[in-house]
């Protein structure tokens, strides 16, 4: 009981408590990226350089590179990003098609803030993730996954996982269950899908960039509610609604209804997590790692597609072409600036930071949208799509993709009269 309470109020104040330091009101997490970043940039920059370049080898050291057709493409493809790297190294102005400014967004204000946010908010989502707290909304949650998600209760747990530390943590967990036939194809291409979005700590970034710290609270529960809204609708539709509810496997394991005692039984599960689990410091050290080993997966992606996205959006009309199918709908719904949200909406399916940096000088009801969205709409290439295709759950590419649109159009519409009625 005793590391239930101090463990998780620990995770719980440096992720959701904000106090005020040297004049800026925000959350403690935040306050350590902040000075790490402005005392120790040249530092970061070389860590973070290197990471890309590491981050460019790693599946090749593990041999994951090859695990599917969409792999050995990006594997080969990440290659770009020590080829940017050493344009931004140099401080090269212009390199045909890489302006200084692609290169100021990809590294200043993405690739550096992530490659500090995800580590060390990895540490301090120990006190979050492995003393309980998911165990016990887990059980908490059973009786509303099923008729609001089509999935068990206990992925409630896992939808928590990938807000609270990562998205490829949500999809492992996932995958895994899966394979041991707890979750049937539909179950678990829902939660893949639905709930394996970004983490707090990428929505930190995010709401930075689009200067919504000061609203953090209410940009974190709104984002929450959208994404597990959109979830629900989604799981009701086609791609998903005809997906089987067959297993893997004929030893499927369904999970156990519980209608009674629902708070002795989350303590219960909180209490053989707690049990289960090793040292802080085994934990802080295994997350850390994770956490780490996330960042150098990322990195490279981050900016070898983040970049070509940048470079279609400022020479080509592909951009353009996805948001004409988003347009009718913001103008619907009667957004003040229709056809740039609804580009900074379509660069989205490339990487989920990219979105904000279309409308950094747009109103406050465009920006906060737009970070509502990009978090809700949850696949992206540079993130979760190549771990979702690396699964053993059948999920083609395709139906990805509209899985992807039909997430962006129901985000505008949940989160427009839920934005408005707050401003």
């Amino acid at each position: 009981m005793i590391k239930f309470i101090i463990y998780n109020f620990i995770g719980i104040f440096i992720f959701f408590i904000p106090i005020k330091l040297n004049g800026k009101m925000t959350i403690s997490l935040d306050h350590i990226i902040i000075y790490i970043y402005s005392h120790f940039l040249n530092y970061v920059c070389v860590y973070t350089l290197a990471l890309i370049i590491l981050g460019v080898f790693y599946p090749f050291i593990t041999k994951s590179w090859n695990n599917n057709r969409f792999n050995k493409i990006i594997s080969f493809f990440n290659f770009l990003s020590i080829f940017i790297c050493v344009i931004f190294i140099f401080n090269l102005d212009k390199f045909y098609f890489i302006s200084k400014d692609m290169l100021s967004i990809i590294f200043n204000n993405i690739a550096i803030p992530i490659s500090i946010a995800i580590p060390i908010g990895s540490v301090f989502l120990t006190f979050l993730v492995d003393y309980g707290i998911l165990e016990f909304i887990g059980v908490l949650m059973h009786p509303i996954m099923k008729p609001l998600f089509k999935t068990p209760g206990k992925s409630a747990a896992h939808a928590l996982a990938s807000f609270l530390s990562n998205y490829s943590i949500g999809i492992l967990i996932t995958d895994t269950i899966f394979k041991d036939s707890k979750y049937s194809i539909k179950e678990a291409s829902i939660i893949v899908t639905g709930f394996s979005t970004a983490s707090i700590s990428s929505m930190i970034i995010i709401a930075k960039t689009l200067d919504l710290m000061s609203m953090w609270h209410a940009y974190f529960v709104i984002t929450f509610i959208v994404t597990c809204s959109v979830t629900s609708i989604t799981a009701r539709i086609p791609p998903l609604s005809r997906k089987s509810h067959s297993y893997i496997s004929s030893n499927s394991v369904i999970e156990t209804r519980i209608y009674k005692n629902f708070i002795q039984n989350a303590w219960n599960e909180a209490s053989k997590s707690i049990h289960k689990s090793t040292s802080v410091y085994e934990n802080v050290y295994r997350n850390f790692r994770n956490g780490l080993i996330v960042t150098i997966a990322v990195l490279p992606s981050i900016v070898s597609i983040g970049t070509v996205g940048l470079i279609l959006s400022k020479y080509t009309c592909f951009i353009d072409l996805l948001a004409y199918i988003f347009y009718p709908v913001l103008k619907i719904l009667q957004l003040p600036e229709p056809m740039l949200t609804a580009k900074s909406a379509s660069i989205g399916i490339i990487d989920l930071f990219l979105p904000s940096f279309f409308v950094i000088d747009s109103s406050f009801l465009t920006r906060f949208i737009i970070g509502v969205v990009s978090v809700s709409s949850v696949l992206s290439f540079c993130a979760c799509i190549p771990c979702i295709l690396s699964t053993k759950i059948p999920l083609s590419i395709w139906e990805l993709f509209l899985i992807w649109i039909e997430r962006v159009i129901f985000s505008f519409i949940i989160v427009t009269p839920i934005v408005t009625l707050i401003i």
